[in-house]
């Protein structure tokens, strides 16, 4: 029993920061999830408060905070779920559409967070849960800051799973809502791929290639792959902003022109006497070969369409 109250009864999940019980409020009779916090008490306060700044549908909520002398916890919202981790550990690799659906969820996370003040730190396969209802949630703010952190040459690495830590985060211990990107990038990759975007042995090797390496070739290639390719972008002057992942995301889930739709688009160009060109699966529409553009029956027109017409 913690403070009286909470009586753990089910050890859910370890990690580096903590540990996790499926408990019971017995002043409230109702399940919470209670993380024992493996760190100082400082700690667990500090992750309280970062998470408890949200209040979005999309981030677990935190109820209330036990500290002991040597020992502290956190009382938060339990999620009957799979970590994205053990979803891909179990199921396999997602199909990018439905990896697109999540990756639009916890940018809504991530925004309300930054909108907050709050960088999240260790966007990760395994601090992504996913109901059987089909909710995703984003957790454990155990690294999590109140601002952005300057770059520091002497800080080195700091804590966080190297593989989801950005370069900059790596190398110079720079923090900004970039890095948060990054890692929804490289969580993104392990959701298509089943592995992250730099699988190497050791975490040397993972830092090493994270620097000087473009992330590994795909082995399941398909739309979101162009989303996550500029949310790894190394340099983050040039990565993606968030609403361009968003619009990148809802590209990928956005339906292609219906085939009746695009018959006749098709037939009253060519009728009109414009050029139909067919290029990456994407059809454009301009004045017919010859023709006067200044005169021409009206502006370009593009659709998506499949490479090989029926």
């Amino acid at each position: 029993m913690v403070a009286g109250r909470y009586r753990l009864i089910t050890l859910v999940g370890r990690g580096g920061m903590g540990q996790v019980w499926q408990a019971w409020d017995e002043l409230l009779g109702r399940p919470v999830a209670v993380k024992e916090v493996l760190a100082s008490p400082g700690d667990s306060v500090r992750e309280a408060r970062s998470a408890a700044r949200l209040d979005h549908p999309n981030v677990v909520r935190v109820f209330d905070v036990v500290s002991m002398p040597g020992r502290s916890w956190i009382v938060m919202e339990l999620v009957p779920s799979r970590s994205l981790h053990e979803v891909v550990e179990q199921d396999g690799p997602l199909p990018h559409r439905r990896a697109a659906r999540i990756g639009l969820v916890l940018l809504d996370a991530l925004s309300a967070a930054h909108a907050a003040g709050v960088l999240h730190h260790d966007v990760k396969p395994r601090n992504v849960l996913i109901g059987p209802d089909g909710r995703v949630v984003l957790t454990d703010f155990g690294l999590a800051t109140i601002g952005a952190v300057a770059p520091d040459p002497q800080a080195g690495f700091l804590m966080g799973t190297p593989a989801f830590v950005a370069p900059e985060r790596a190398r110079l211990g720079e923090s900004s809502e970039n890095t948060d990107l990054w890692s929804l990038g490289a969580t993104l990759y392990a959701a298509v791929e089943g592995r992250p975007p730099y699988d190497r042995a050791t975490q040397i090797g993972t830092l090493t290639a994270l620097q000087n390496e473009d992330p590994d070739p795909p082995r399941h290639p398909g739309p979101l792959h162009d989303v996550i390719a500029a949310l790894l972008a190394r340099d983050p002057r040039e990565r993606c902003t968030a609403a361009q992942a968003r619009e990148g995301l809802a590209a990928v889930l956005r339906p292609p022109l219906p085939l009746l739709t695009r018959r006749p688009l098709i037939a009253a160009t060519a009728a009109a006497g414009a050029a139909l060109v067919v290029a990456s699966g994407v059809l454009l529409f301009g004045p017919a070969a010859g023709a006067d553009p200044l005169h021409s029956p009206g502006p370009a027109v593009t659709t998506s369409v499949p490479a090989r017409l029926p």
